[in-house]
């Protein structure tokens, strides 16, 4: 886990950049000894939200399931042919 102050953010922010990026991973910024923000990469920020987004739909197909709203896949085509 890499923490910094926040003067660094201000100092050395291309290295933190780097790090982020080469890493993968976040660097947590600290405001007077305490945690506050972190900065993370871009790209691993939108692979994040994919999954999350992927989880979600996920979590609503087995919650459908659960309730026995499901089709089979006859109804589902038999609706696309008909249209």
């Amino acid at each position: 886990m890499d923490i910094r102050p926040s003067s660094e953010i201000r100092n050395n922010y291309p290295e933190i950049s780097r790090i982020c990026k080469e890493t993968g991973k976040p660097v947590y910024i600290t405001v007077n000894g305490k945690g506050d923000t972190a900065l993370i990469d871009i790209g691993v920020l939108d692979e994040l939200y994919a999954r999350l987004d992927l989880y979600e739909k996920i979590a609503l197909g087995l919650r459908d399931i659960e309730r026995g709203d499901v089709k089979t896949h006859e109804e589902v085509f038999a609706k696309f042919r008909r249209e």
